[in-house]
């Protein structure tokens, strides 16, 4: 659908003598004002719809960014929400060369994925064994509850979102226990999936592993993996054009995005994430110093391959510790989504940075007026479909939850057989 709307749009410009180019990697078109002027009233004439994007969906360069699509029947919302569909056209300044600004991260950028098949009869086997033969003071007590890897197919979707609104990731890493979802096309050479045997150290003492923050330790050793690269959790999706300044500076700085939270403040300081964060506070003022207080939002993580170098060198002790615990423990730490933005940050290469979200626990109350809001809203740049514990009423939320994502993500990615 973008391919037509790119190829037509095209067509128009090229057929009424308006000059533009197109970027090798993100598809985005550029034009000069003058020329988007023109271009317009064709557009319009020839029923094309027009959707005005976020400037971040470009270059810090461009003064206006659309989205170009084929008139049809949904409402504004919907065009909106799917403005990744289209052709988008970014306006410069007549007789700016519509080249990187210096403030545009160009480099390429890979996404990697953790997931299960929970519903795999081998891994439900291997589960009920090593969750027999944990003690159970060994391990968090929220890790042994299975239903912290209830599968929606939230991968799906996630994918869609990712094709539609970060169409420039250079290839996808999917990382899992040897399993592949029924519905990938392993044929898209995009996709790559990785065992977890492939990147442990020592797969022999460490798997299988049911403990997402051992796996998380592991993987910046992919093999091929860029250096810049995006971490993303299956419950992650992405619901507006986003170009790479969302998540990196120019220079090569991770963004990341803190939440409001203090983690000695919490409510429940024994939730894994707050017991890894006081761990990673910990090693931080060990190593550097200096203390850290402010959680991070759970969204897509920016990554430096080389942080996660250093973190594995300088806190060989507890990464490796982390890696051998086959259930989420009390003495983890969290890589991707903690340690390395600190350690990013105390190293000079990486900054705070405000991004449009919303967090949605599929467990919590008022879940559908939440998810309302979500499908008729303007759209967030992020926004993630989470279970911290248990959900009651768990059948009736599944269904409603992949509703919202058939409405959001309607059409099929290219990661779909």
């Amino acid at each position: 659908m973008r391919a037509a709307n790119i190829d037509g749009s095209q067509s128009i410009a090229a057929g009424i003598g308006i000059e533009f180019s197109q970027d090798p990697i993100s598809g985005i078109l550029c034009v000069s004002k003058s020329g988007w002027d023109q271009l317009v009233e064709e557009l319009s004439s020839t029923g094309y719809r027009l959707t005005r994007a976020d400037a971040v969906a470009a270059s810090f360069g461009a003064l206006q960014v659309w989205s170009v699509q084929r008139s049809h029947s949904g409402s504004g919302i919907a065009r909106r929400r799917q403005s990744g569909l289209g052709a988008l056209w970014a306006v410069y300044s007549d007789g700016k060369t519509p080249s990187p600004d210096i403030q545009d991260f160009t480099s390429p950028i890979d996404a990697v994925y953790t997931w299960v098949d929970s519903s795999d009869p081998v891994w439900q086997s291997s589960y009920r064994e090593f969750k027999q033969s944990v003690p159970v003071g060994e391990s968090h007590p929220t890790s042994r509850d299975l239903g912290r890897y209830t599968s929606r197919d939230e991968l799906k979707y996630s994918l869609r979102s990712l094709e539609m609104n970060l169409p420039w990731v250079r290839n996808i890493y999917l990382v899992t226990a040897g399993q592949v979802p029924c519905w990938l096309n392993t044929d898209n050479s995009k996709i790559k999936v990785i065992s977890h045997a492939d990147i442990f150290d020592s797969p022999e003492e460490c798997l299988p592993t049911f403990n997402s923050h051992a796996i998380e330790t592991q993987i910046s050793k992919i093999d091929g993996l860029s250096e810049h690269f995006i971490y993303v959790n299956d419950d992650i999706f992405f619901g507006r054009p986003m170009s790479p300044n969302v998540f990196f500076t120019g220079s090569g700085a991770v963004k990341y995005s803190l939440a409001k939270a203090h983690y000695a403040e919490a409510t429940n300081p024994r939730l894994a994430v707050n017991l890894a964060a006081k761990l990673n506070a910990e090693l931080i003022e060990s190593k550097y110093g200096k203390t850290t207080s402010l959680k991070f939002k759970h969204v897509a993580h920016p990554q430096l391959r080389s942080i996660h170098e250093l973190i594995r060198e300088s806190f060989t002790a507890e990464v490796q510790s982390t890696a051998r615990h086959k259930f989420r423990h009390v003495e983890d730490v969290s890589v991707p989504s903690s340690l390395a933005h600190y350690v990013a940050a105390a190293e000079g290469v990486g900054v705070p940075a405000d991004v449009d979200y919303s967090y949605v626990d599929l467990g919590g109350d008022h879940l559908p007026m939440k998810l309302y809001r979500l499908v008729r809203g303007r759209g967030m740049q992020m926004f993630c479909l989470n279970e911290v514990a248990s959900v009651s009423e768990k059948e009736k939320r599944g269904r409603l939850t992949k509703r919202v994502l058939d409405a959001l993500f309607p059409f099929k990615s290219s990661y779909e057989k």
